[in-house]
């Protein structure tokens, strides 16, 4: 079967400055639609920049995940051990992407709320 690529021009790129709270802490950074499926993860542990290229044009959110253990993943957290889910937080501005545009947006990751 012989598959055919759209044009480089429908797509958008995005360039994600985050700055995080403490460089000590590990955080995950989910890039999503609009439909809430994840797209893309990074994992971050002090200020960068992240480059999401060539992505349709549509409505995209980002989502934050205080990683605790530093394992890369979301925690449920464990009643035996007294354990609390690791917090997550959604960044409530939507990134909205065009065809044939470059976007640079800034993110400032809170600090994390801690819940007794």
């Amino acid at each position: 079967q012989k598959f055919q690529l759209d044009k480089e021009n429908n797509y958008g790129n995005l360039t994600l400055h985050v700055s995080v709270p403490d460089t000590t802490k590990s955080y995950i950074v989910e890039f999503y639609t609009d439909q809430k499926y994840p797209l893309q993860r990074n994992e971050i542990s002090k200020n960068t920049t992240l480059e999401y290229k060539n992505y349709f044009n549509g409505k995209y959110y980002i989502r934050i995940i205080y990683d605790d253990n530093k394992n890369g993943k979301w925690d449920t957290g464990n009643v035996k051990k007294q354990l609390y889910p690791e917090n997550i937080w959604i960044d409530p501005n939507q990134i909205t992407l065009r065809p044939n545009w470059d976007d640079e947006e800034k993110l400032e990751i809170p600090p994390e709320q801690i819940i007794p």
